[in-house]
């Protein structure tokens, strides 16, 4: 058992850091185009998937059933997929127009039915994960608004949230 969990795990971790283990496009009877599948991949016994299901409609798809839509046209891509203690958990990426380069979400697959987090983070995209007994820890720096060159100012400190057992929650 611990043999077939190791080999789940790596083969997870291998499509997440391949970028993509499967893709293509579904296509109805009219010939109108469904849903591209933009990855997928095999986290402890789940199947999870990335899915634009319309333009502007991305979908986070657990063993072929929706378990998030964002409908304001944010895309999402696999941060990592992390065991704690038998308990499955991914962390998203989801990024939009409008000024904030990235906010997370955290998958939890553990649950009869999978759940995402609420959004979580500065805008950085420079998360560090820590994990310790049945907590999640994702930091960052906190980005400090712009700067008068338009651009993103320096950070100033580090916010931090923990995910632990179905609750996020904002430590620093």
């Amino acid at each position: 058992m611990v043999m077939k969990a190791v080999a789940t795990r790596l083969a997870g971790l291998t499509a997440m850091a391949a970028g993509l283990f499967a893709a293509g496009v579904m296509v109805g009877s009219d010939g109108a185009r469904a849903a591209d599948i933009l990855l997928s991949a095999a986290v402890g016994e789940e199947t999870v998937q990335l899915v634009q299901a319309a333009p502007k409609v991305m979908q986070v798809v657990v063993n072929d059933k929706v378990v998030y839509e964002d409908r304001d046209g944010a895309s999402f891509a696999f941060v990592n997929a992390y065991n704690l203690q038998g308990r499955w958990l991914v962390l998203l990426r989801q990024s939009a127009d409008g000024g904030c380069a990235a906010r997370f979400r955290v998958l939890d697959l553990t649950a009869a039915k999978p759940t995402v987090s609420l959004p979580f983070g500065t805008c950085s995209e420079a998360p560090q994960v820590a994990m310790a007994d049945r907590t999640l820890t994702v930091s960052m720096p906190v980005i400090d608004g712009k700067g008068t060159d338009g651009k993103r100012a320096a950070a100033k400190g580090t916010a931090a949230w923990n995910y632990q057992e179905g609750m996020l929650v904002r430590v620093r």
